[in-house]
């Protein structure tokens, strides 16, 4: 609401004394704090009418709106229980069916929901002179209504790998003789009182536009007519890593009953049988589009786009027709069972390869090499790390300093490359914001960037504070040459000094040839170095090698901080007069290793060093000690050596030293309980009866870091902060959507039913 200011509505006279040089302005100053009192009273008024609303009410007030209905206090994420409050009456009016419990379940997670009642996938035997093929599967003959549909007569058919695909999953339509055994609230017991309820707690990132690593155009031996004469290998990865491959969750909450469970359309791994043309036992449409695009760059896909899109460049392929399959590619290089056709795109979903067909290697080979681009579907259980989320930033993170440039960052033609946006940076001049405006890779030699020095390898000298951030939707891949080295122009201008506040926001950092044994960062001689929503290449990822499961790579140290801060001389080290502050917020990172000028803060993160020194000092010494370190929310892999330590919500998988343990506290931590030595620490849990167990620990799997909530205690799973899970996932309270979920559907569901909630990710 706009008014008018009190100092405006009073009699010129005033104004104009007050206006005199020798008031300067002390009247409308003392007028001004009166407009400050109406002002809040004017929001106030316009908040009471908005809060009769469930849509646009404070926080606060939905428990008493919810009052009103007789709805179940709950706590948790305020966006589900204003949800939940929303839609009782709804709900309430369904109450028991199984589109009211996905409704209810996807309102109090978010989660993806499909509901089944477990009687209908249960084997019965009917008459042979009363027979009902239209109660009990598809009659002979009949086309068939849906993949998933229950069949309970007949055998199950060994030849359909689409049918078999949903087997034990959330769609699986096999008849199954009734478990009698007592229910463990885990596993889908077939059974007629039983209800089981499917969630997808896993949650897909489409990245858009992204270039994928190329492998090799190989030529086939002898094709026969049909055949491709050129299987061209990519994998989806950018780094040429293994992935496996989501569809995206695709859902229509405005239907009736709403629609959140599709079996093509869940935010679940892609199934290999499923991306064959032919029906029934293939939906390709679902999960993989081919778009042959025109101009320098393909599209962003929309809303609705599928798991994978190939983006073919129109300049070679235009008018062409391309068939699908999957298949495991884990050893390509031996050649495919069923021969590569061409103008064919097989896909392996398990391990994110890619292969295409082609006719000729100079002309469409060529064009697949230079323009060929993928848009991916990967998992993860958050939003920790580098991932295309929407993103809304502050105008600007340095107040006290000049209006920041804006420089937008493209590999594509025409755009303006990031080592040209790093150029420049040892002038003064204001702030810098480098937005990167795309999903590719950035391949950066910091030895090209203008005004660059050595100093024990190509260092940036500041004059002022960049901020390189991914726009909103994108997550870029920036791979340096040589590790990320920063210096300010002038270590004993302290004012210089003071403002070098160093931003890095949504982007994955690497090496190139990562993991080698130099650290992403060697040098942070700055006041503060701020990585938030990225992931600094743990390594630690699968490798195919063709042994047996295949191996791991070695982790790839992040931080990698000297005590000198890299000044070969003792006065200019004095003369730096900044205590540097490093904070990762939302990260993924491998090992971080700082001297003790350095302060280290870690909030909602993850850092991997394996069985290796995860947190520690930057020294060969190995009695040395890390940063001091501050926690609120973290999952740590491996062992921790640091001079102080408070905070709460840490999970830590190994052993934990803290040199100065009369200062500080953590609280509401888990520890090994191996030679721990702990500074004051309240509502902890230890040792191995705090059992703790992980989805995955393998930097590129989609469970990487979620907690295995059958296996881990209840006390890492509810006594962290707020009430909830420890570790760098906590924020997303999880364990509160459960209590919710299972106190809501007691509520729902009609007597006599037994509710099994069941995760499929």
């Amino acid at each position: 609401m706009t008014r008018d200011r009190l100092f405006d509505r009073l009699p010129e006279i005033y104004r104009t004394r007050d206006a005199d040089p020798s008031r300067y302005g002390q009247f409308e100053a003392y007028i001004g704090l009166m407009d400050e009192i109406l002002e809040a009273l004017d929001d106030h008024v316009e908040t009471l009418y908005h809060d009769h609303f469930i849509e646009t009410c404070s926080d606060w007030m939905v428990p008493y709106l919810g009052d009103m209905l007789g709805v179940t206090h709950l706590k948790g994420d305020p966006w589900t229980i204003r949800a939940d409050v929303a839609r009782t009456v709804h709900l309430r009016r369904r109450c028991g069916t199984p589109g009211a419990l996905e409704s209810l379940a996807f309102n109090l997670t978010g989660w993806a929901a499909h509901a089944v009642e477990l009687r209908e996938r249960m084997v019965w035997n009917q008459h042979l002179n009363h027979q009902r093929p239209d109660a009990g599967g598809v009659p002979p003959g009949a086309l068939d209504r849906h993949i998933a549909d229950p069949v309970r007569h007949g055998t199950v058919n060994l030849r359909d790998p689409g049918v078999l695909g949903f087997l034990g999953g959330a769609f699986d339509g096999f008849a199954r003789n009734a478990d009698l055994r007592p229910l463990d609230g885990t596993t889908a017991r077939v059974n007629l009182p039983n209800l089981a309820l499917f969630v997808w707690r896993l949650r897909g990132h489409l990245v858009p536009v992204a270039r994928p690593f190329e492998v090799a155009t190989v030529e086939q031996v002898a094709p026969e007519a049909g055949e491709a004469r050129f299987a061209a290998r990519y994998t989806v990865d950018p780094l040429g890593r293994e992935m496996r491959l989501f569809n995206t969750f695709r859902y229509n909450p405005g239907a009736e009953p709403p629609d959140f469970s599709v079996p093509d359309r869940t935010p679940g791994p892609m199934p290999a049988a499923r991306l064959e043309e032919e029906e029934p036992t293939g939906n390709r449409d679902e999960y993989i589009a081919v778009d042959i695009f025109e101009g320098s760059r393909p599209d962003d896909p929309g809303a609705d786009a599928v798991g994978l899109t190939v983006h073919l460049p129109g300049t070679v392929f235009a008018g062409t027709e391309w068939s699908t399959r999957g298949a495991s590619l884990c050893a390509w290089e031996d050649g495919l069972r069923v021969p590569l056709r061409e103008r064919e795109i097989v896909v392996d979903p398990v391990h994110g390869r890619v292969l295409l067909g082609l006719a000729d290697d100079a002309t469409e080979g060529a064009a697949l090499r230079s323009r060929l681009r993928l848009s991916h579907t990967c998992a993860a259980p958050g939003e920790t790390g580098a991932w295309p989320v929407g993103r809304r930033f502050e105008e600007t993170i340095w107040p006290g300093l000049a209006e920041p440039e804006v420089v937008r960052v493209t590999v594509h033609p025409g755009g303006t490359g990031l080592r040209a946006a790093l150029s420049g940076l040892s002038e003064e001049g204001p702030p810098r914001i480098i937005e990167v405006a795309d999903s590719m890779t950035h391949r950066v030699n910091l030895a090209d960037v203008d005004d660059i020095v050595d100093e024990d390898g190509p260092t940036l000298t500041l004059a002022r504070p960049f901020w390189i951030r991914a726009a909103t939707g994108q997550r870029p891949v920036v791979e340096f040459r040589q590790p990320l080295r920063l210096r300010p122009a002038e270590p004993g201008n302290a004012a210089l000094v003071a403002g070098l506040d160093i931003r890095f926001d949504g982007t994955f950092l690497t090496l190139r040839n990562a993991p080698v044994a130099e650290a992403i960062v060697t040098r942070a001689a700055v006041n503060s170095l701020t990585f938030v929503g990225v992931t600094l290449d743990p390594g630690g990822h699968h490798l195919l090698d063709g042994s047996v499961g295949g191996s791991l790579a070695a982790h790839q140290p992040a931080l990698f901080l000297e005590p000198d801060l890299g000044f070969d001389d003792a006065e200019t080290l004095e003369a730096f007069e900044e205590l540097p502050e490093v904070v990762m917020e939302n990260c993924v990172s491998g090992p971080v290793a700082m001297g003790p000028r350095y302060t280290l803060r870690l909030v909602n993160s993850m850092v991997d060093a394996g069985d290796g020194l995860a947190v520690g000092a930057a020294d060969a010494d190995a009695l040395a000690w890390g940063p001091r370190t501050e926690i609120d929310g973290v999952t740590v892999l491996g062992r921790v050596r640091v001079r102080e330590a408070r905070g709460q919500g840490g999970l830590f998988r190994d052993r934990v030293e803290v040199r100065d343990h009369q200062t500080g506290c953590l609280s509401f931590s888990r520890f090994s309980g191996d030679a721990d030595r702990l500074p004051q620490n309240f509502a902890c849990v230890f040792g191995p009866a705090a059992r703790v167990a992980f989805t995955s620990t393998v930097h590129g799997n989609p469970g990487y870091g979620q907690l295995d909530r059958v296996t881990t205690v209840r006390e890492v799973l509810e006594d962290g902060p707020e009430a909830d899970e420890m570790g760098a996932y906590g924020y997303q309270l999880n364990s509160h959507k459960f209590r919710n979920l299972g106190i809501r559907l007691r509520e729902f569901t009609p007597v006599g039913v037994r509710t099994i909630l069941k995760t499929v990710t």
